[in-house]
């Protein structure tokens, strides 16, 4: 027998969908008690359990402290003073940190040997992965080094770090994959090595990837989102989403683009609407991240509803379907779906009633 609830947001979705009468949705709050569904998160995937079934490892290890290695300046850059000197594995360390703080020097569209042009926009990894990725609650590389091989339900398979960077490199980077055996990789490798230190393998951290946050009870509106991002957002990304080029040394934005060209494909993670929503929520403002989850909703579904590079074949992400996001607005989705829920849907909520109960 289907749980009541399951029947109440069948009904809710269908008048909402159809008819959009308002005052049905208001009335839900007795099943709903708030304007946020407090479930947590393991991906967004329809079918949690599964997903979770499908990452277990059996490696149980206390949660460690988040401790930055001492030379990581405030900037997020190292301090070579406080590393070992002629070391041949701190100048690999070194090396890595550069390039992830200034990817489109070392990786990118700014590389002097074209072959070394992976990335085909000028986003930095610490575009996303703040400060060298030594930042908390922005899917920071603090002990990733120990968390690979792991399940990616995007590719429906365990992957390796390599794997994980190149697909940063496809899809936030907008550009080709990387040899594993490529100068650019052993540095970012023996890097997130050195960050590392001291997690267990298989261990997880405090400010490990992104916050938790809930589901609105309404989709998110592109519209609203707009006037949010005029107030809090244009002054450092730009009215027209462009970012903030960087006059000197370092990375060659100062705030990075948030659509256009030289932004992000549809294929990264940012573009989806649940991931974004997360990172905003903690981190925007940079320095006063003050907006409230509904908010981070809106403005996520205005950035995200604007023109950007496209990735092709996104119908072959997520081959397993009942682990597939709900947030991905390319389908095909779940046959137990039943074709309720259309790629807008997907795309700007509400997810409540799409997650398996």
């Amino acid at each position: 027998m289907r749980h009541i609830y399951d029947i109440v947001f069948d009904i809710v979705f269908i008048v909402y969908k159809f008819y959009n009468v308002d005052i049905v949705l208001r009335k839900t709050t007795i099943f709903i008690s708030s304007a946020l569904f407090l479930a947590t998160q393991v991906g967004f995937a329809i079918d949690k359990e599964l997903e979770k079934t499908k990452k277990a490892t059996g490696i149980n290890v206390p949660v460690s402290k988040w401790k930055v290695p001492d030379a990581i300046n405030e900037e997020g850059y190292i301090d070579e003073s406080k590393m070992p000197k002629d070391s041949e594995y701190s100048k690999l360390v070194i090396l890595g940190n550069k390039i992830i703080n200034e990817t489109a020097k070392y990786a990118g569209p700014q590389a002097k040997n074209p072959k070394d042009r992976y990335a085909r926009n000028n986003l930095s990894c610490s575009s996303c992965h703040g400060n060298g990725g030594t930042n908390p609650n922005q899917s920071a590389f603090v002990g990733i080094y120990g968390r690979f091989p792991q399940y990616n339900a995007r590719a429906d398979k365990v992957i390796s770090l390599e794997d994980r960077i190149n697909g940063c490199f496809e899809r936030s980077m907008n550009g080709r994959r990387l040899d594993n055996n490529a100068w650019q990789m052993r540095a970012m490798m023996a890097y997130m090595q050195w960050l590392s230190q001291g997690v267990p393998v298989g261990g997880n951290i405090e400010g490990q990837g992104l916050i938790k946050i809930g589901y609105l009870d309404r989709a998110a509106d592109p519209k609203k989102g707009a006037h949010i991002y005029a107030e809090k957002c244009s002054a450092c990304h730009g009215e027209k989403g462009e970012g903030m080029k960087n006059d000197g040394d370092g990375p060659y934005y100062m705030f990075p683009p948030l659509w256009g060209k030289d932004s992000y494909n549809t294929g990264a993670g940012m573009y989806r609407l649940i991931k974004a929503a997360s990172y905003i929520k903690a981190n925007m403002p940079k320095g006063d991240a003050t907006l409230t989850e509904e908010e981070a909703y809106d403005v996520a579904a205005f950035i995200n509803s604007q023109k950007r590079p496209v990735k092709p074949h996104r119908d072959k992400d997520f081959p397993d379907r009942r682990v597939k996001p709900l947030d991905m607005d390319v389908g095909p989705y779940d046959p137990a779906e039943k074709g309720r829920f259309s790629e807008k849907d997907h795309r700007y909520g509400p997810y409540g009633p799409m997650e398996k109960k």
